[in-house]
Parts: structure tokens; sequence; C-alpha cells
């Protein structure tokens, strides 16, 4: 009874704030939805202060943000929806997550297709149009920023050390609910099952799987080394980003002053965050250890898990062109075409 009164409140604070007519004088309230925990030692908490500063600074102070962390307004592929809808006007999310509601942004997801993170960084400079293109046409956001945390990787409990891709063979391990990742694992001939991200942790400490997939900031961020013992690196399926988005009608309802600011400031955030990024890394190595993980380095057979992911490509066609393969090659097709000097294929 209680969840359901504090969820009632909430929402009748939102939409109440959304139906209060503003002054001239007064601040747009901003409705920011979030996954994570305000923790400063969370890539995304990170990007989203400097975001702040920096919309507020080039626009002469005009915006109330509100933040609501920890997934108070619902999971990630709620606070989508709420983008959609309006009642929420940005939030941070994984990158795999806004993909189902514009598919055609699923490229950034495709398994092992980046050979560096300093690769994919190219790849998010001279897709940025075309990526917010498909965005804004195919979900109704745009994408102010999208900011990384090194490769996604994988920890496992105490009976399960991944050394090698054989070692990892008939490990329960969590993904994200995304047919991409699901069918990427299969193709390494591994066990994914696929659980919710506000799921993850009980699934971890109550055994439901041995392992996850994902960057190690959230192994630190989210405690995850409570029921982790090893921490392999597979530099698996993509680098780990995340997406800031904003609901695309509301940015144009703004003075171009105020929706420039907003604009502007996503993608100096980002740049921001990637000076920021092997620091992170290196801390979220020492917190692990400190916190009785042990660290296995890269998997020994490294090769073979690129080769075997890439196997996935023509199942991952069909999922970023929204069920239509003939469009996901497609999509692909102008990935690789923008990618050339950049992408190792």
């Amino acid at each position: 009874m209680k969840g359901k009164l504090i969820k009632f409140l909430t929402s009748a604070f939102i939409i109440g704030a959304l139906l209060i007519p503003q002054t001239a004088s007064a601040k747009i309230p901003v409705i920011v939805a979030s996954s994570t925990d305000p923790n400063e030692e969370s890539y995304a908490y990170i990007t989203y202060l400097k975001f702040v500063e920096l919309a507020q600074k080039y626009s002469d102070n005009a915006f109330d943000f509100q933040l609501y962390p920890s997934m108070q307004l619902g999971d990630e592929i709620a606070t989508v929806r709420a983008a959609q809808l309006g009642t929420v006007h940005i939030t941070s999310l994984a990158t795999n997550n806004y993909a189902p509601f514009a598919p055609s942004t699923g490229w950034l997801n495709m398994p092992y297709l980046f050979s560096s993170v300093e690769d994919f960084r190219k790849m998010v400079d001279v897709m940025w149009d075309q990526h917010n293109e498909w965005a804004i046409k195919e979900g109704g956001c745009r994408v102010l920023s999208i900011f990384d945390i090194g490769y996604r990787q994988l920890t496992t409990s105490k009976n399960h050390p991944v050394r090698n891709l054989q070692d990892a063979k008939g490990i329960k391990i969590r993904t994200p609910q995304n047919p991409l990742m699901v069918s990427t694992f299969q193709a390494l001939g591994l066990e994914p099952t696929a659980i919710a991200f506000s799921e993850t942790f009980n699934a971890l400490q109550q055994g439901v799987v041995d392992g996850q997939e994902g960057c190690f900031n959230n192994v630190v961020t989210l405690k995850f080394y409570e029921a982790q013992k090893y921490a392999t690196m597979i530099n698996y399926y993509t680098v780990h980003s995340a997406h800031l988005i904003a609901n695309e009608k509301w940015l144009q309802s703004l003075t171009e002053k105020e929706r420039e600011a907003l604009i502007r400031a996503g993608k100096e955030a980002m740049e921001f965050e990637r000076t920021k990024v092997a620091g992170i890394l290196e801390a979220d190595d020492k917190s692990m250890v400190e916190h009785g993980m042990e660290l296995l380095g890269v998997v020994t057979d490294i090769d073979e898990w690129f080769r075997l992911g890439r196997t996935a490509w023509p199942k991952c066609y069909e999922v970023i062109g929204g069920g239509d393969a003939k469009k996901g090659e497609e999509v692909m097709k102008i990935v690789k075409e923008k990618g050339q000097g950049i992408l190792d294929l």
C-alpha cells in the first residue's frame, strides 16, 4: 500500500509540474529519469552533473532540473515510454534499451564491431547526425549524449572463474532483454538468461544466474561484487555506452537559445566524460579487488570470441531492421561506408 501511495504521489507531482503555468521569470521544469544511483563513482552521474552545469551556463540558468534516480520512475524501458509521452523530458539509459524503440540505432550494439574504444568514439562522432535522424524518426527522442565506460565485460560467481571460452560453457549468464545480445551469446555457445536490469542484483545474489555481462562500473556502483567473485575481460559485444535522450517535441517547444543550450551541453558533457573514463576504470579495478574480487584479465582466446560473436550478425540484421533483415543490412551498409578507415571489417 505504501509503495502504491509513493508512486501515486510521484506521478501527481510530475503531472502537476508539467501543468503549472510558467511566468516569464519562472525556470523551465525539466523532469529527468535515471536508472542509476546519484553516485559520484558512476560514469552516468558524472555525465549528468556536467550536462546540468553546462546547460545552465549556456541558457543563463533557465532550467529547473529535477532528477529522479535509481529507477524511481520505472525501469529504463518505462522511462523511454514516459519520454515519448512527454511526462519525462530527459532520461539516461543504456544504449541497448533505446534500440527497441529506434531499431536503427542498434548498430551501436552490433557484436564485436569495434576493435577499440577509440574506434567506438570515432564512429559515434562520424555517425552523430545519422544516428540522431534515426533516433528522432523512429523513437521520437533526440540523443543529447552517448557516453561510454569501456567494453562490456563478464563477472562470475566463486565457482566459475572464466579464463577462456571453454570455461564459460554451461554457466548461466545474465544479459539484457535484448534479442541482439541474446543471439550473440548463443553464437558464442553460451547460455544467456535475459533478465531486466532492475532484477539483476537479486538474480545474482539468489543464484538464478552465475554471472552477468556489463561494465565493471556497474559492479562497483551497484555492489554486484557482493555476489560475484571473478572479473574477466571479454571485450564483449560492444563498448558499454549509455544515451541521454530528450523528447523531441518538447525540445522544439523551447526557445532556440534554450534548445541549443541543451544540445550543446549534451555533446560537451559527452566529451568531458571521455576524459574521465580511464581514471574511473582504474578506480573500478581497485574497488573490485578491495571487495574481494579477483581480476582474471583478458580471456586467452579473445580472437575466437570475436570470430564467433560476428557470426551472429545475420540474426542481428533483423533486429536493427525492426523485423526487416534487409533494412538492417542497409543500416549496416551506411555504418560501414561512414566507418571506412575506422572499422576493422
